[in-house]
């Protein structure tokens, strides 16, 4: 029997621990190398509640700089899940923001926010089957299993104890029928009341102008239920620290054009999971500043993130949240560089502060240049030609696509990338998985697959 936010504890344990290795990234970075055997290949019970924790870091391969720059960002986030846990208790409001949006305007109203999707990629700092537990405690209420198990975790999460009680919820019409059915569920389930951010299906300036008047609607659904007004120059400090943070990760998206690529695409991805648990926080701007300053090193030298760039990969569709380790294995086995993918990438726009009217504006505008909220909403075409400049703008020898369950509609256009491929005469991988829940496929198998395949294609 799990007791009250037992997962939110253990994972803010690790985390205080990870500080602590902080200070010392190169003993940190060595320790990680030298005791690889003990943790690498697969989970045991020895290692179960670090060996998560230690693939993230790279298990030994992440150069001590950019240990650093994570430990910095996991700090800011393990300060985000503590303020969460602790918002009744001071009195402070709590709100569950879906991962495809953005909190800065809850920071500015000065409540807390909360990611309701958390648990799907820090579940497994409690145990590989920790996420597959909770999939299953929200299937057994009747939640459909062909939901996806992203928001499947949030639903288990929540009946069991795992997440604090939310005083209000902000959702998304995107970017799939899951998580709009899904969100309704967690509406039922606590009561909560909820605010629905409605994409509108293009991109143009209509389209623009309706989300921003979205936004103003959200301000004004803030005001109504905690009543009290946001705080104009709060939210101007906030979106000064994102519009730095932005800039820093849209340079190292960048770089990641060049031959070799001086960064890892995994490192870009965990910037983008601490941007959802805590954007505006200056913790993690500094720590996409020292990312930055890493990557243009390298890139200034010529240098890439492996020694000898073999192959270059586009990955489509998002990464596994239970193997986040799987873009060091390939740089590290076969020199595969994951170049561009789904998540990671940074396209954001900077944010106009000079006065409230724009701020909003532009901040509108942003949301629907988030990853995955960006390609998913509106015609697929968003999706499609994102991935065909993909190709030819990084320099790509292969893709590999993320076949996700719960994706349907990335399953619905899995030919057209194959198509897509075969025109831009580039391999490609479909995998049938789930990010997840890795019933469907472990990771011992996700290796054998990428292995056969680049082995079959002749990339190595």
């Amino acid at each position: 029997m799990l007791k009250p936010l037992e997962y939110l504890k253990i994972i803010q344990n690790r985390l205080l621990l990870i500080k602590l290795l902080g200070h010392f990234p190169r003993l940190t970075w060595l320790g990680l190398q030298l005791a690889r055997p003990l943790y690498v290949d697969h989970e045991t019970f020895l290692n179960r509640t670090l060996r998560y924790g230690m693939l993230t870091l790279g298990a030994g391969k992440l150069p001590p700089e950019e240990v650093k720059a994570y430990i910095t960002g996991f700090n800011a986030m393990r300060e985000n899940f503590k303020r969460a846990m602790n918002a009744k208790k001071d009195g402070v409001p709590l709100v569950w923001v879906q991962w495809i949006l953005s909190s800065e305007i809850i920071a500015a109203f000065g409540a807390r926010a909360l990611n309701a999707e958390l648990l799907n990629v820090f579940g497994n700092v409690v145990s590989a089957a920790a996420p597959s537990d909770l999939i299953a405690e929200a299937e057994a209420i009747g939640v459909p299993v062909e939901y996806c198990s992203a928001l499947k975790t949030s639903i288990g999460a929540y009946v069991l104890g795992q997440t604090p009680e939310p005083d209000l919820i902000v959702r998304a019409s995107q970017p799939c029928d899951t998580s709009i059915s899904s969100y309704q569920i967690m509406e039922y389930l606590t009561g909560a009341p909820a605010f629905t951010f409605d994409a509108p299906y293009w991109k143009d300036e209509p389209s623009f102008a309706y989300y921003e008047k979205v936004m103003w609607d959200f301000i004004a659904f803030m005001e109504n239920h905690l009543e009290r007004k946001i705080d104009w120059d709060k939210l101007r400090e906030i979106l000064t620290t994102v519009n730095q943070f932005n800039f820093y990760l849209h340079e190292v998206t960048e770089m990641m054009r060049a031959k070799p690529a001086p960064c890892s695409m995994i490192t870009l991805l965990m910037q983008w999971v601490m941007r959802e648990i805590t954007i505006g926080d200056p913790a993690i701007t500094a720590s996409a500043k020292e990312v930055y300053e890493v990557a243009k090193k390298r890139y200034e030298k010529g240098e890439g993130i492996v020694k000898k760039e073999k192959i270059r990969v586009i990955w489509w569709n998002p990464p596994f949240a239970f193997f986040t380790y799987i873009f060091k294995w390939m740089e590290h086995e076969f020199g595969a560089v994951v170049v561009n993918d789904f998540i990671g990438q940074c396209q954001m726009p900077q944010i106009d502060t000079s006065s409230n009217e724009s701020m909003i504006r532009d901040l509108a505008k942003s949301h629907l240049y988030l990853a995955m909220g960006r390609q998913c909403h509106g015609p697929v075409e968003y999706i499609t030609d994102e991935l065909k400049r993909a190709l030819e703008a990084f320099s790509a020898d292969c893709l590999i696509f993320a076949g996700h369950n719960g994706c349907q509609h990335g399953w619905a256009i899995g030919r057209i990338f194959k198509d897509i491929c075969k025109k831009a005469k580039i391999p490609a991988l479909i995998l049938n998985a789930d990010i997840m829940d890795q019933r469907h496929m472990p990771e011992k198998e996700i290796k054998r697959e990428i292995t056969e395949f680049f082995r079959s294609t002749g990339l190595a």
